[in-house]
């Protein structure tokens, strides 16, 4: 799963938070969580091929229950793996994880929206889409 947040106001978007909430009947694949930067993607169904990933996420830190709040780049490039905000740079970025969902088939697709939220200079072009998809 991946949660896509693009920032397109060319300036970093400082105290940016990710927040979303798993799917009725689906469970979190522990320390499957991770931050990514993708400024070559164009197209937020597939990474560039030349992301930047962070260290794992401690899942402890980042989430209650079935709800996350993360920051765009915990884990990535000596950042913390426990901060719940952080810097937005410029261009695309995704949070990954794995969840397990009873339902999911080679033809469901389930769509959940995330929020973005964040100060500074501009605000974010898009909220980011969690798709899920086997």
């Amino acid at each position: 799963m991946r949660i896509w947040s693009y920032n397109d106001t060319g300036a970093t978007i400082r105290n940016a938070s990710v927040t979303t909430s798993l799917p009725s009947g689906t469970t979190l694949t522990p320390g499957s969580r991770q931050d990514c930067l993708s400024p070559g993607a164009t197209d937020p169904a597939r990474p560039a091929g030349s992301d930047t990933c962070g260290e794992p996420v401690n899942d402890a830190a980042v989430w209650s229950g079935g709800n996350l709040t993360t920051s765009p780049s915990a884990g990535i490039q000596g950042r913390s793996t426990t901060a719940t905000s952080g810097d937005l740079i410029t261009g695309w970025s995704y949070v990954r994880f794995s969840m397990t969902a009873p339902y999911a088939d080679s033809t469901t697709t389930l769509a959940e929206t995330a929020s973005l939220n964040g100060s500074g200079t501009g605000h974010p072009s898009s909220s980011g889409t969690i798709t899920v998809s086997p």
